[in-house]
């Protein structure tokens, strides 16, 4: 599990070499392409068809609506990084060990979580369907997306070929957004060990006062931050899509919920709104966790020699090395997402700040019409 990403990102292939697996690779992203955006279209057009009075049919259709161009964006943004992203995955090869076990374990967790996320949105619907007396073959809640096709029947047959036509969106969804956030993951992996290893080398240089091995640890030093550079260039628009809608969304889901509790729409939307908010912090807090690993390693690193005061006074070549790359390492280290945020656990503390302050606003918006009805 923990070698997925290695295992997705080399049969994508070089341009130069067209392996069969790279032709499938990217044959079935353009498919998914097609099929997200044929999803995110046919959603748009049951809305806008839909009865008036089938109000909960067209949140679903929103719901799946807001998170298709979402999917979409992040395929798009993949395919126009694709070359950047295997020039960095084969980079990543030259360096021992690639990335730390803790990484590897987090990224096995996270594959894990989303297949069962993806299984738990395919079969939930089903359950509801078979337990739920008011639900009957070819309920629109009785799909895992949102029933867009023009195909009213009772007949299982039909129901089932349709169910399965309605898996497609579900689990691509779950791909895309896995391998967003396992990718970033892994690179952020690769840079957290070459601070590793430049950390091990500074101190063996620093203490046995060999200029060569500095030299190389310096040369280290600028080779990860272009590493980094390059990350950056690829995950900051993807992340700040990711975070834009995933703030949207909790805060569309956190009114929806509400609605679902007063009885409004139906409950089923509940149970999908609190596992896709659910999804969505977990994805931000992933960045933020992540983020704030590779500044406090970089910092790390400036701590370390300033820790060598000492080898200072020794040798004034040596002394010239150190100071050099403590003024490149006091350039502070920042991950943002299209230039406008920073990557750290202080945005994770203000996104939680503002989801709980839009939640709680809603709750007494609420209960005070709630109060006002009964008086």
């Amino acid at each position: 599990m923990s070698h997925t990403v290695e295992h997705f990102i080399q049969k994508t292939g070089r341009s130069d070499v067209r392996r069969y697996a790279t032709i499938c690779v990217e044959f079935f992203t353009y498919c998914d392409l097609v099929v997200t955006l044929f999803f995110a279209i046919s959603a748009c057009l049951s809305i806008v068809y839909s009865e008036e009075d089938h109000l909960s049919n067209r949140v679903y259709g929103f719901l799946w609506l807001f998170v298709e161009i979402h999917v979409f964006a992040l395929i798009v943004a993949r395919l126009y990084h694709q070359s950047q992203c295997r020039d960095m995955y084969d980079r990543s090869q030259l360096i021992e060990q690639r990335i730390p076990e803790n990484y590897r374990r987090t990224i096995s967790m996270v594959i894990v979580y989303y297949c069962i996320m993806s299984t738990v949105h395919v079969t939930s619907p089903l359950l509801y369907m078979i337990f739920s007396d008011s639900a009957q073959v070819g309920d629109p809640f009785g799909f895992p997306f949102a029933d867009v096709l023009p195909i009213k029947t009772t007949n299982p047959t039909v129901y089932v070929c349709k169910y399965i036509v309605y898996t497609f969106p579900v689990y691509l969804t779950h791909l895309e957004c896995c391998f967003m956030n396992v990718t970033f993951m892994y690179f952020t992996g690769v840079v957290k060990r070459h601070f590793q290893v430049l950390d091990r080398q500074v101190l063996e240089a620093v203490a046995n006062e060999d200029e060569q091995k500095f030299k190389m640890a310096i040369k280290h030093h600028q080779e990860s931050l272009k590493f980094f550079k390059e990350m950056e260039t690829v995950y900051e628009k993807p992340i700040l899509m990711t975070i834009e809608f995933c703030g949207l969304y909790i805060g569309l889901t956190s009114y929806i919920m509400i609605q679902c509790i007063q009885g409004v729409i139906h409950p089923i939307i509940l149970a999908l709104c609190i596992a896709s908010s659910t999804a969505s912090l977990i994805t931000i807090s992933i960045y933020c966790v992540c983020g704030s690993n590779l500044y406090d390693l970089h910092d790390g690193i400036l701590n370390s020699l300033f820790e060598q005061q000492s080898c200072y006074s020794r040798n004034k070549s040596l002394k010239h090395l150190i100071l050099m790359m403590m003024k490149r390492a006091t350039i502070p280290l920042e991950l943002k997402a299209g230039s406008i945020f920073k990557i750290n656990l202080n945005l994770l503390v203000k996104i939680l700040k503002f989801t709980y302050t839009v939640f709680n606003l809603l709750l007494t918006s609420v209960n005070r019409q709630i109060k006002e009805t009964a008086i």
